[in-house]
């Protein structure tokens, strides 16, 4: 049985050991942050642990340990008006390439495909959105990132990239609308449109200010 505190904490440890050194998640440390949580995930899932709570574990330690870093360099730096402006772009930017990498790496850690893909990306995108709520980090950021990674690894999953990025963008909405309405809005603007070349439309009415059966 998979302790969960234990492997939360050994997830987040890894992430702020790899983060540390540059107080931020660059786009050079995605690859080894997800690479990292991939390799964990499949230990678990080798060991009998259940890859959907082992997945949700590991989005919340990532995004975690990513506004822990990013907090810790904002404070050191000291605030003044740029530098504000700056550590809020910072930890944006931080967050998003957490919930990328995070969901890179469950996804294809669990190594489900075609339909149980759809239900992983939408659970690791749902939980990115949750935990950077719960962090006090940026939400349409880390919706935004959740995206960017389904559309990474849609072929490894067996899925084209528009059904992957409805998939994260469906459930980084759902988690926005457990927020609240204004929340939802936000992220549906932020992920809905076209990312990385990929036009993302979310399969949703929660967050729609268009009178078509909103839930906002």
């Amino acid at each position: 049985m998979t302790d969960e505190r234990e492997l939360g904490r050994r997830i987040k440890g890894d992430v702020i050991g790899i983060i540390k050194g540059t107080g931020e998640i660059t786009d050079a440390a995605v690859v080894t942050v997800s690479s990292t949580i991939r390799q964990i995930v499949r230990e678990v899932a080798a060991t009998g642990g259940m890859t959907a709570d082992v997945a949700a574990i590991a989005v919340r330690a990532t995004i975690s340990a990513a506004s822990e870093v990013v907090g810790t360099t904002v404070t050191a730096a000291g605030q003044t008006v740029a530098t504000s402006a700056a550590a809020a772009t910072l930890a944006a930017l931080s967050v998003g390439n957490a919930a990328r990498a995070a969901l890179v790496g469950v996804v294809t850690g669990t190594s489900e495909v075609g339909a149980a893909a759809v239900g992983a990306i939408g659970s690791a995108s749902r939980t990115a959105v949750s935990e950077a709520s719960a962090v006090g980090a940026d939400i349409t950021a880390a919706a935004v990132g959740a995206v960017e990674g389904a559309i990474e690894i849609a072929r490894d999953v067996a899925m084209t990239a528009e059904d992957a990025a409805s998939a994260a963008a469906t459930g980084a909405i759902e988690a926005a609308g457990e927020i609240g309405d204004a929340a939802a809005v936000r992220v549906r603007r932020a992920v809905e449109g076209t990312i990385n070349g990929v036009k993302v439309v979310a399969k949703t009415a929660i967050g729609r200010t268009d009178g078509a059966g909103s839930e906002s």
